[in-house]
């Protein structure tokens, strides 16, 4: 990728531009009409006072009707909260306005539109900026953050959370700040980080409690079961739930309900009781059938599917995966649907049918590298951030564009004849302009396309190009999870040294490690970057360095067997950083998990380097708890063209092997 946006993502692009443009036109019209109203001859400002609060009365209305159509006629209540949101722009009457965006931004949420809620709670944020009102600002973001989340962009999501959390600070908002410190914890949950997670949906429940604020309390404790629950703390998770689901049917919340009973199905199913985990399934399944909620719908029958699996019924389980996978691909839920190509892919070749095995197995490895891949997930983040910035300044200027035009109106036009021809040519104009444009630069896209294919000479140079990019954005991406979220955690255990005396000492220690992490994490980083160091050399005396400090500061006894000489070969940045990583993740795991007291490290140069990490512990089951990692470690080694081995002998025995390729002399110092 040089860059470029392909001709299809222009195409789209330029048709969603179009969309946009008539949307603003739409909005510009109703302006226009209603301000020429005002200002014409005979209206006294007591008239003008009568129509305003006549509109006012009419917003409130609109917000009655699509409360009462929202449970069964959703599309109704979306058209009336739209008047809404319109009548009270135009009336400029802020807290109106901010009641109707939360309640179509609800809305389009639970029908599953999540796509069109983030752009709606983009449009929020610009309204918000252009009226320079801080509680519709803080408000906009929180849609935003909550709608990159529901989408699995976490980036962004992150970005808008801290935002807004930042700006409830700054205007002393108690309910955002409660609210928002839960929805952080949502994320921590989505990136696996289940002590951040709890610590920051733990503070808002206390934060909710002292107010007698039930909804964000029920949210919060969904929050910490599940954080619970993957700590394995399953009676703590299942009080929690339960406690989430009583507050869902007093509220009433019929989300929070099918959530808290999809979680405790959860706890049961992870203890292996699956007749208690199919009970609270069927219950979700029947709210989410009875409410038409289609998310709820959709874990419901996977979860479902699951049990089945676990007890040998695959006829009835391979139903309802497919019953779920027609759902999802309906929603597009990527994460979802990874788990459930999974799922069937298992299903199918237990069955016997290889061919479909196959088949839904390709559908996971496509959307498990699109997700899981470190460096292809950096570029998709910078162009989604690059896009979607130009796409905002582009929006901007259109709407700047359009208040221009609508001043320059009013002053020209007085009467209702001269504003609905001046209406007619602007909307035409922007059509025209429009169409002009997206033709103009689909013939241009085409042409760049043709030339791009005689520039053969010029590939090995982008590709050069190409690498240094994914590299410096590799590097802020990192530096951005760690160090961002290291910072984050630092901000607050400040607050709690300035609020609560009795904890200033563990809160300091826990700054100071924070901090310490942070120190080592960024060393790290920049080794692996610096191609000074790209030899086996190097690599083994920053990993005997690293590795003694480690289980020192561990407390278990070490054994580094080195080689005598190191041949004066060079390696890839990409060779010397995943075998570190693969070595440091061992030593994580024997310290998490295998009880051990001694270690063993040997390093061996022959056609290959070969490194061997025994421990005395306990060794590894089948049903290890991070097979994940496992798999990550294998995957980096087979990567750069290595082998991975993990077996039993006495503890745990983990073998890397790596080719030199002394025969390349290019790659000798």
């Amino acid at each position: 990728m040089d860059g470029k946006l392909s001709l299809p993502q222009i195409m789209a692009g330029e048709s969603n531009m179009i969309k946009t443009a008539l949307l603003i036109a739409v909005n510009f019209l109703s302006c226009f009409f209603f301000t020429a109203w005002c200002q014409q001859p005979g209206k006294s400002l007591t008239a003008f006072s009568n129509v305003h609060s006549s509109d006012t009365a009419l917003i409130k209305s609109f917000l009655d009707k699509g409360k009462a159509l929202a449970t069964h006629f959703p599309d109704s209540a979306a058209g009336y909260y739209e008047k809404a949101e319109s009548l009270a722009l135009t009336l400029k009457n802020k807290h109106l306005l901010k009641t109707a965006m939360e309640l179509h931004i609800k809305l389009l949420n639970h029908q599953s539109k999540f796509e069109y809620a983030l752009a709606l709670a983009l449009q929020h944020i610009s309204v918000a900026e252009k009226l320079e009102a801080p509680s519709l600002l803080l408000q906009a973001y929180n849609e935003a953050a909550n709608e990159y989340e529901y989408l699995g962009n976490y980036e962004p999501s992150a970005d808008y959370y801290i935002k807004a959390l930042k700006l409830a600070i700054a205007t002393n908002d108690k309910r955002m700040r409660r609210k928002l410190n839960n929805n952080i914890s949502s994320v921590f949950l989505s990136l696996k980080d289940y002590n951040t997670a709890y610590l920051y949906s733990a503070r808002a429940y206390n934060m909710a409690s002292a107010q007698h604020d039930t909804v964000t309390m029920g949210n919060c404790l969904i929050n910490m079961g599940l954080s619970e629950l993957h700590r394995e703390k399953y009676k703590q998770a299942l009080l929690h739930f339960k406690e989430a689901e009583k507050i869902g049917w007093h509220i009433p919340d019929i989300t929070l309900v099918a959530d808290a009973l999809s979680d405790q199905g959860l706890v049961y199913y992870t203890m292996h009781n699956l007749s208690a985990a199919e009970k609270y399934y069927k219950e979700q399944e029947t709210i989410a059938d009875t409410y038409h909620l289609d998310y709820e719908k959709l874990y419901a029958v996977f979860q479902l599917a699951l049990v089945l699996k676990e007890k040998k019924n695959l006829v009835q389980a391979e139903h309802l995966v497919a019953q779920a996978i027609a759902i999802g691909e309906r929603l597009g839920t990527a994460d979802e649907l990874m788990e459930m190509y999974d799922t069937m892919s298992v299903i199918k070749q237990r069955t016997g049918d290889l061919k479909g095995a196959l088949f839904y197995r390709n559908k996971y490895e496509t959307i498990n590298d699109s997700l899981r891949n470190q460096e292809v997930q950096t570029n998709i983040h910078a162009l989604n951030i690059q896009f979607r910035s130009a796409q905002k300044d582009k929006q901007i200027a259109e709407q700047n564009l359009s208040i221009e035009k609508d001043k320059a109106a009013m002053a020209r036009k007085n009467t209702w004849i001269f504003i609905f021809f001046g209406s007619i040519i602007a909307l035409t104009a922007i059509l025209i302009l429009s169409l002009y444009n997206y033709r103009h630069k689909q013939k241009l896209h085409q042409q760049l396309l043709r030339t791009l294919q005689k520039e053969n000479e010029v590939n090995t140079l982008k590709a050069k190009m190409q690498a240094r990019e994914e590299e410096r954005g590799r590097i802020a991406r990192e530096m951005h999870d760690d160090i961002g979220s290291a910072l984050t955690t630092i901000l607050y255990l400040s607050d709690d040294l300035k609020t609560q005396n009795e904890t200033a000492v563990h809160a300091a220690e826990k700054i100071a490690g924070t901090a310490g992490a942070v120190v080592d994490k960024m060393n790290e980083i920049i080794w692996s970057m610096n191609t000074a160091y790209d030899t086996y050399d190097d690599l083994i005396a920053y990993t005997r360095q690293h590795a003694a400090e480690f289980l020192q500061d561990h407390h278990l006894q070490y054994q580094l067997n080195m080689p005598g000489s190191v041949p004066p070969l060079r390696m890839s940045g990409e060779q010397r950083r995943n075998i570190y990583l693969v070595i440091k993740e061992a030593l994580h795991n024997i310290v998490k998990h295998a009880c051990a007291t001694e270690v063993i490290i040997s390093f061996v140069l022959n056609e290959n380097l070969h490194i061997t990490i025994h421990d005395n512990g306990k060794g590894i089951s089948r049903q290890s708890p991070f097979g994940n990692g496992l798999n990550n470690m294998r995957r980096r080694m087979e990567a750069i063209g290595g082998g991975f081995d993990i077996y039993n002998e006495a503890g745990t025995t983990v073998k890397l092997t790596c080719p030199l390729n002394v025969s390349d002399e290019s790659k000798r110092l």
